[in-house]
């Protein structure tokens, strides 16, 4: 009886070592299954914001400033009065040259006169040549002197103009760097700055390789087009989409980048000039690829790679090439096959050629 009690002891030690492969339970892995889906391609840079339009506003002529017409930071319209210097002594220069307008005119007609006088008394036979020479060069002169006046009263009445300094653009006018009261002239430098942010300006650099890619995305239309959309300084998105307005006609020898440009609408004010921004360029045509949860990727000298457990749930190292980061995923464009399974979770259990107990990852994980 006892060597029966023996016998059955030993055949069920052996049947328990030969279940768990003669040590212990394989481990539990949480996997996931190598999927395909729409995959809108993306690219990001960092930027810089720049405005629209951006206008600093100088003193042209000398004079006691009159008026400030402005609060500092306030929105203001294209015509409306900045600043005012006093006018007297350019109303002065004004009339002054006005007058030398009329009289100048006046020289003139008796000039105009004289030679047809001049003319008729030299068909007669009553006044010689050389009076009439007189009365031509008198003539010319007065048509000068008139033009000279005319100018001087055309740069008096620039002058009296600039008296009055307006707006240019519509936009947000910064602080003025001078009060009313202040003798003011061009040696005076910005009195203040007008900026128009919508919309907003993003400049930003690509490499040689990727200019390529996307000149050729837009001459092509089986290719992707990408928009431009903009993530802020809290990492939230611009609601609305830009649109790339400039693209350098060369590279920078120093960094081998281009330059371009992309205008993004900025109703709200939300962009700034002077900030820091990351330009994302994503396709508006999405293609199928293979993805996988970012947390199956793992990295050796060799390169990537991903465990994949295979039918009998052995696992297998297997080389990937990795395209670009799609949210939680990253596109395989070589090494994976949709249907195969990767272990997400708990990988650092494992090795290539051992058994696993593949446990399917719950809602809301990997892809």
């Amino acid at each position: 009886m006892l060597c029966g009690f023996l016998a059955l002891l030993i055949a069920d030690s052996q049947t328990a070592a030969a279940q768990t492969g003669g040590g212990a339970p394989a481990p539990a892995v949480t996997v996931a299954p190598v999927i395909s889906r729409p995959v809108s391609s993306t690219l990001e840079f960092v930027g810089r914001t720049e405005a629209y339009q951006e206008v600093d506003l100088r003193a042209r002529v000398i004079g006691f400033l009159l008026e400030r017409g402005f609060e500092e930071g306030a929105e203001v319209s294209e015509g409306d009065l900045l600043f005012r210097i006093d006018p007297a002594q350019y109303e002065a220069t004004v009339a002054a040259a006005d007058a030398g307008v009329k009289r100048a005119e006046a020289t003139l007609n008796e000039a105009q006169r004289n030679l047809a006088r001049a003319q008729t008394l030299v068909k007669k036979g009553h006044l010689s040549q050389a009076n009439l020479d007189e009365a031509v060069a008198k003539d010319s002169q007065a048509q000068a002197d008139l033009a000279a006046a005319k100018a001087d009263l055309t740069s008096a009445e620039l002058d009296l103009g600039y008296t009055r300094i307006v707006a240019p653009i519509s936009g947000r006018i910064g602080e003025s760097s001078i009060d009313a009261g202040n003798l003011i002239g061009p040696d005076s430098g910005v009195l203040a700055a007008i900026v128009d942010v919508d919309p907003i300006k993003v400049t930003f650099a690509i490499t040689e390789r990727e200019m390529l890619n996307y000149k050729q995305a837009r001459r092509s239309d089986e290719s992707r087009r990408y928009t431009p959309t903009l993530r802020l300084a809290n990492g939230a998105m611009l609601e609305e989409g830009g649109t790339i307005t400039f693209l350098d006609n060369r590279a920078d020898p120093m960094t081998g980048t281009i330059r371009l440009f992309a205008e993004f609408p900025n109703e709200n004010e939300l962009v700034l000039p002077g900030q820091f921004v990351s330009v994302v360029l994503v396709s508006t045509e999405p293609q199928t690829m293979i993805v996988v949860p970012q947390s199956a990727v793992q990295t050796n000298q060799a390169g990537a790679f991903v465990l994949v457990v295979d039918q009998d749930s052995s696992v297998v190292s297997r080389p990937v090439v990795l395209g670009e980061r799609n949210g939680a995923d990253v596109v395989v464009t070589e090494g994976l096959s949709v249907g195969e399974t990767v272990v997400i979770e708990g990988i650092q259990k494992v090795r290539p050629g051992a058994k696993v107990t593949p446990v399917p990852a719950g809602p809301g994980s990997g892809s």
